[in-house]
């Protein structure tokens, strides 16, 4: 491949012309003998390669990234890292692809506990840069009430077959996400992976339809095949050699699998995939996903019980790790990472605990922030405070968290998602957050909707307490369900319109259904709405929606200059 491309180094992106001129694997070769202390871009790049990252804002520092293939680990893995933890003094962050982090290295550590982790078994290979990122799946794989087709074998061949390969290292045009799922239902959706493997039938036969070209700000989308269980591996293997060799290499920022799909449309993709295989498949079936009861206790198939550690927002101590290994091995107990950030014991006798837990928060997902990424603007998990964490837990509403726009909060894959940000529209320079609304993700119909808005940190909770205390007062018990049936009836604007109008007359008042044919923009009858409810604050019905959005933004949080 790297002679293929050498012939149109001009049209290749840099980070493509610096694997033309020296593999990852081949500059890996001598990663034992590098100074640490003195890398530059180019090194940053190629390092990453073999899961160490770094950022020349801070260029003592680095982090780990580790995979866990499939989320499993071990007791013995868990004692491993506590120790190495408590040697560096480290930090460990766990991510929404079932993987973790360890920060706080500097370029005299940062080798040896690279080289102790992947000599006992916990690889970091290909965690970050253009590889195969973790393959993820549904923490109660196998063993859940919703298990029909257990998947990790497979995901082990998937993940044997890439893994430490010189030609995967680091040589795709992006990186690439995998999930499948055998779950009739899932903790969390797929959907944000580049591919999807979900759960389906045809012909009375169980299986997985294929869905190609998901990210954080996308969809994964139908591409019309159903695959037998034998024949997923195979199709995997196609997907990465067709995208290996025929993906996009040029502008950086358009080079993931949705933008090849985006040039050369699905079929055209399919193509290539198919030359890359010799499966007979038929085309897609019949979806078996359905969501999950939240509601329930969870219990396995075999009837045994799960202990769920909640994490502080993916961040857990090595003393924690300690506790949770020795409390597996005396209950002879399986440890899954969840990609919801959390920790699962799974096949307990009985119901029982290891320790008090003071962390009591399970459905935010939260990116890394400003204290371990120097994209964040906010120190996300710190600042998770400013939310209505209360109700956020009891109605068990699905919100991601990012720091910056490249969301691994996954804000637009959820119920309601944030963006921490900067703005000075208010007065002073202040930390404010996008917010979006109304992912419809268990079955991958929608991403949430921007609300064109950015609401002071200050302001968050009074402004989210709106939203949620909404959905109260409907008739729904999901707050999923509640979008598909209510919020997603309206436009983006008149719902931000909608909540700033509520939050500044306090009027109790609530949403309907709406009967209209939708519209992206305001509509004529949203305006009539808007004016009947707060015609004392809305009094012209003709108004510019951004303009209005940002009059009555303004009255609630505008800052009076000092005097």
């Amino acid at each position: 491949m790297i002679v293929e491309i050498k012939i149109n180094t001009d049209k290749l992106n840099w980070r493509e012309r610096l694997k033309v001129e020296l593999t990852p694997y081949e500059y890996l070769q001598n990663i034992e003998n590098m100074h640490f202390s003195v890398i530059g871009d180019n090194d940053r790049a190629y390092l990453e390669n073999a899961g160490i990252y770094n950022h020349e804002a801070e260029d003592e520092m680095f982090a780990l990234r580790l995979r866990f293939n499939a989320g499993r680990i071990s007791p013995e893995q868990l004692l491993l890292l506590a120790k190495i933890v408590k040697r560096y003094d480290l930090d460990i962050i766990l991510t929404a692809r079932a993987q973790m982090q360890l920060h706080g290295l500097d370029s005299s550590t940062v080798l040896s506990a690279w080289k102790e982790l992947n000599e006992n078994g916990i690889s970091t290979w290909q965690t970050l840069g253009d590889n195969v990122r973790n393959i993820v799946t549904d923490v109660y794989d196998g063993v859940g009430k919703y298990a029909e087709i257990e998947v990790y074998p497979y995901i082990q061949q998937m993940q044997e077959y890439i893994l430490n390969k010189p030609r995967f290292i680091g040589l795709l045009p992006r990186r690439i996400s995998v999930g499948i799922s055998g779950n009739r239902a899932n903790l969390n959706s797929f959907f944000a992976n580049d591919l999807f493997f979900a759960l389906a039938e045809k012909d009375e036969v169980k299986g997985f339809n294929v869905y190609l070209g998901g990210k954080n700000s996308e969809l994964a989308q139908d591409a019309n095949v159903f695959l037998n269980p034998t024949q997923i591996v195979e199709y995997f293997i196609a997907v990465i050699e067709s995208f290996h060799l025929h993906g996009l290499r040029g502008t950086r920022s358009k080079t993931r699998l949705f933008h090849w799909i985006e040039k050369e449309g699905m079929e055209g993709v399919k193509k290539h995939i198919d030359k890359e295989h010799s499966l007979q498949y038929q085309t897609a079936g019949i979806l078996l996903l359905q969501r999950y009861d939240k509601t329930t206790p969870t219990r396995l198939k075999d009837n045994s019980f799960v202990y769920v550690y909640y994490t502080d927002f993916a961040r857990v101590s090595a003393d924690t790790f300690i506790k949770l290994s020795k409390f597996a091995s005396e209950h002879k107990a399986e440890v899954r990472l969840g990609i919801d950030q959390h920790i699962y014991i799974l096949g307990l006798q009985n119901p029982v605990s290891p320790f008090e837990n003071s962390h009591t928060t399970s459905t935010i997902s939260a990116c890394a922030g400003n204290e371990h990424c120097n994209f964040s603007f906010w120190h996300v998990k710190d600042d998770t405070r400013y939310l209505p964490l209360e109700l956020i837990q009891k109605h068990k509403i699905i919100l991601g968290f990012s720091g910056c726009i490249k969301g691994c909060g996954k804000h637009q894959h959820c119920d309601i998602g944030l963006i921490g940000m900067q703005t000075s529209s208010y007065g002073h320079p202040q930390e404010a957050a996008r917010i979006y609304l109304g992912g419809e993700h268990t079955f991958g119909l929608s991403v949430a909707r921007y609300l064109n808005i950015l609401v002071p940190k200050d302001a968050l909770h009074d402004f989210l307490k709106v939203i949620i205390t909404e959905f109260e007062h409907s008739i729904y018990k999901d707050f999923e369900v509640f979008s598909k049936e209510v919020l997603n009836t309206y436009s983006a604007d008149f719902l931000c319109l909608w909540f700033l109008a509520k939050l500044s007359t306090k009027t109790k008042i609530f949403l309907q259904k709406n009967e209209e044919v939708f519209e992206d923009v305001c509509s004529q009858g949203e305006r009539e709405i808007l004016c009947k409810y707060f015609n004392t604050l809305i009094l012209d019905k003709n108004f510019k929606c951004s303009s209005e959005i940002s009059r009555l933004s303004k009255g609630l949080w505008k800052e009076e200059p000092e005097v």
